[in-house]
């Protein structure tokens, strides 16, 4: 039988390290901090190692995967069964790493996809490259998202007019506005 979260409670922190895996997570999906910091010393380095495995490259990444497995596993301790706290949470990193290298894919073919609409120097300068997230954000929204819905999600006119409330004319005006305000921040021709 495991200990409850008011059974965790009682016990001096030499004691909570007996506490099973079980008890731990039912203690943290009660809120109980002491439990929560419990199951994160326990676990952490492992699942640390995990996620760097994972994902090597870069140490922040790294460590905000580790902080969200944590964070989502605190969020889901209501939902665990089992007796095994490690696989389970190695689960949730596997599942923030694979979301994660998604998201960064998916930005990195994006700030392709926008680079083609700028072109910048002829041997493909990294530098101007670089500011070219710069002036897609300084870009006003209702020019980023006309941008942006054409150029990168690859939406017909007509369907990106309708999805943002505008005439199909306005919407490549603003088109036209935002690829000559990015070539001009980049240092492109205008």
């Amino acid at each position: 039988m495991t200990k409850g979260r008011g059974q965790l409670m009682a016990l001096r922190p030499a004691a909570r390290a007996e506490v099973g895996d079980a008890g731990l997570v039912a203690a943290c999906a009660t809120g109980d901090r002491a439990a929560r910091a419990q199951l994160f010393e326990r676990y952490v380095d492992a699942v640390y190692r995990f996620v760097r495995h994972m994902r090597a490259s870069d140490d922040a990444a790294v460590d905000d995967l580790v902080q969200a497995t944590f964070v989502a596993a605190f969020a889901a301790a209501a939902s665990f069964r089992g007796d095994n706290a490690r696989s389970w949470l190695f689960g949730i990193a596997a599942h923030r790493t694979v979301d994660h290298a998604r998201a960064e894919m998916r930005r990195k073919r994006s700030l392709a996809a926008v680079a083609e609409i700028a072109p910048v120097a002829s041997g493909g300068d990294a530098y101007l490259r670089s500011r070219l997230p710069a002036a897609i954000a300084a870009l006003r929204p209702e020019l980023r998202a006309a941008l942006l819905l054409i150029d990168v999600e690859g939406e017909r006119g007509v369907d990106a007019a309708a999805a943002l409330g505008i005439p199909e004319g306005t919407l490549w005006r603003r088109v036209s506005e935002a690829r000559a305000a990015i070539r001009a921040a980049i240092g492109g021709d205008a």
